[in-house]
């Protein structure tokens, strides 16, 4: 039993890293004085690409993570993602030149895309039913954790200078060692590749949905503090609340997921497209705090139960050897999404001379019944 409870820790652990790129934004104009001192000529869009530049690794590796599991197995491929995230983090340290830091953050996407979509598809080569269930809620809910955690240890280690930032990532040590010890290899079966690889209507069906997800959650993160401070006036510190209260409802999302799955069943993913849908359309209503701080709450609520939502169908939906390459697809469609949110809610606004503020609540929403429908025809079968 204590056994069965270091497995689902050491598991869940992994994902404590998985939004971890994010952390040093807050540190962004300190590392651009940084380089400005040293009259390095480097531009704040390039000190930004420290930030964008993983997340583009990530999505690439996702995708080519599968042809690495097929040939040295999950755990091996979990170990050298955890590895390549700690030497991301010394090489960033010790880096004298910008363009040493910028590969440092490369082998930080390349480590987190190799093993993002096994902290999913590993829970179900242990794990079943309810206890699948609530353990994929855990896990997105220790990925946001684990992205408050980073961004508040980045906050404190600037304060002993901009290079120490990066030596959150010492933080994968422990995490490394819990996983080492607890959690078996999964056994390679020999297999073609063609065999692990499927792209049927279904996936396709449910990469769209996790891309209008990406967009609505990314959107609303962008477009809340825009519509509170510019359009309605209010203090940046207002936004900065509402804001928190996303993420951490998204947490609370986490923590009950399993729950709402056993009780819900099939229609999980149904309420929580709802609940983003009709989340979006309270920023819309009115000019009152009460629509503001609802909205959020059920923002930041239904993208983690509904991401939550589809990795455990997806888990039910196709044999084991299938999984992982269709979560995958499912994560590499969800990070295009929140790549492309600024360009289809700001820029094609903009180009389509259509309102700015109210407008890109209204085309997530309608993303979301869109959603609900693809939901519909993937059930069909």
């Amino acid at each position: 039993m204590k056994e069965k409870v270091w497995l689902k820790i050491s598991l869940l652990s992994v994902s404590l890293f998985i939004m971890s790129h994010l952390a040093i934004a807050p540190a962004i104009p300190k590392i651009y004085a940084f380089y400005q001192v040293k009259g390095a000529g480097v531009s704040l869009a390039s000190v930004e690409t420290l930030v964008t530049i993983p997340a583009m690794m990530i999505m690439v590796t996702v995708v080519l993570g599968n042809v690495i599991v097929t040939r040295i197995g999950k755990k091996k491929t979990v170990e050298i993602g955890l590895f390549l995230i700690l030497l991301s983090g010394i090489v960033s340290f010790l880096a004298s030149e910008f363009k040493l830091v910028l590969l440092g953050r490369l082998l930080l996407g390349v480590g987190i895309g190799l093993y993002n979509p096994l902290s999913i598809t590993m829970i179900s080569d242990y794990f079943q039913g309810s206890q699948r269930a609530s353990l994929i809620g855990l896990r997105t809910a220790t990925m946001n954790v684990g992205k408050t955690l980073t961004t508040l240890i980045v906050g404190y280690a600037m304060l002993m200078g901009t290079s120490y930032i990066y030596l959150v990532y010492f933080l994968v040590i422990p995490v490394f060692l819990l996983f080492r010890h607890f959690v078996e290899e999964v056994p390679l079966t020999e297999q073609k590749l063609s065999k692990l690889v499927i792209f049927d209507r279904r996936v396709i069906l449910w990469m769209l949905i996790t891309f209008f997800i990406g967009v609505a959650y990314i959107g609303a993160t962008i477009k809340i503090p825009t519509l509170l401070v510019t359009h309605y006036g209010y203090d940046e510190l207002i936004s900065s609340y509402i804001l928190t209260l996303l993420a951490f409802s998204g947490i609370l999302a986490g923590l009950s997921f399993g729950f709402l799955a056993k009780k819900m069943a099939e229609q999980t993913l149904n309420f929580m497209l709802a609940m983003m849908l009709v989340g979006n359309l309270f920023f819309t209503v009115s000019n009152h705090m009460i629509f503001f701080y609802v909205g959020s709450v059920l923002i930041g609520f239904s993208f983690v139960g509904g991401m939550s939502a589809i990795f455990d169908a997806i888990a039910k939906s196709y044999p084991i050897e299938q999984i992982n390459f269709v979560t995958s697809m499912a994560i590499t469609a969800g990070n295009v999404g929140a790549i492309m949110a600024p360009i289809l809610l700001t820029k094609m606004v903009l180009f389509l001379s259509l309102e700015s503020y109210l407008t890109p609540f209204y085309i997530t929403a309608v993303m979301m019944a869109i959603g609900l429908f693809c939901y519909k025809t993937v059930k069909r079968k």
